[in-house]
């Protein structure tokens, strides 16, 4: 199985996208999956129709803090919908007399009913409806006569904060950290930062101008545990 971890929020959205629309659909589709290169291959003849997508289309990156470093995602995700027509043109994208002949227009209509707003569990803002775009009308695949549209939706979601210059991700058993993927595959690490152990100042009084040094002690989560004990 492919480690995922929380770094990898886009294969989680496009996972998300899935999930919802195969729920939600139910028999208005027959498959609904991820795009695995579908249209450019002649398996796409022998797909079990109608036929629901999901691709990731690229992101743009923009600086929401120059001091902080920090960085917001706008990322692109495709829906393609994919209708049979067994009579004409109209049909496919209006689909038939028989209620097993779905159009593409029905689709389209419920994939937005699904996924416009939605933030998938929290992991973006919600999902924004950007364009519909036709792929091809009426077009003979091997023996089929289909039809295919693509909805693009836009995801903004906040980026991780940046590892300090010239550090590598930490040593982690987390599998929910960011780090644990450059553990998982050997990457280089960085140690741990040590515990604040020890807090050391002056008060100044302004009325005096006495000073009184203080020293505070902090405790490791090792003889916190011990105290609790």
């Amino acid at each position: 199985m492919a480690i995922i971890g929380c770094l990898d929020v886009i294969t989680k959205i496009e996972n998300g996208l899935v999930e919802r629309l195969t729920r939600g659909l139910g028999r208005l589709a027959a498959t609904v999956k991820s795009y695995g290169g579908e249209l450019d291959d002649k398996s796409l003849g022998t797909s079990r129709l109608p036929l629901v997508m999901v691709t990731y289309g690229g992101s743009r990156i923009h600086c929401k803090n120059i001091r902080a470093g920090r960085y917001q995602s706008e990322a692109s995700f495709a829906v393609l919908v994919v209708t049979q027509s067994l009579r004409s043109n109209l049909a496919g994208r209006q689909g038939g007399v028989d209620s097993r002949e779905i159009g593409a227009n029905t689709l389209i209509s419920a994939v937005r009913r699904l996924l416009d707003g939605q933030t998938l569990g929290g992991l973006c803002q919600p999902l924004r409806p950007m364009r519909i775009e036709t792929l091809f009308n009426h077009a003979q695949v091997q023996a089929k006569t289909l039809t295919a549209y693509s909805l693009e939706y836009e995801a903004v979601f906040d980026d991780l904060a940046p590892l300090e210059d010239g550090r590598f991700p930490e040593v982690t058993q987390d599998e929910r950290s960011a780090d644990y993927v450059f553990n998982a595959y050997s990457g280089e690490l960085s140690p741990e930062y040590g515990w604040l152990e020890q807090v050391t100042g002056k008060i100044f009084d302004p009325t005096t101008g006495a000073t009184v040094p203080f020293e505070v002690e902090t405790q490791t989560p090792s003889a916190e545990s011990a105290v609790k004990k």
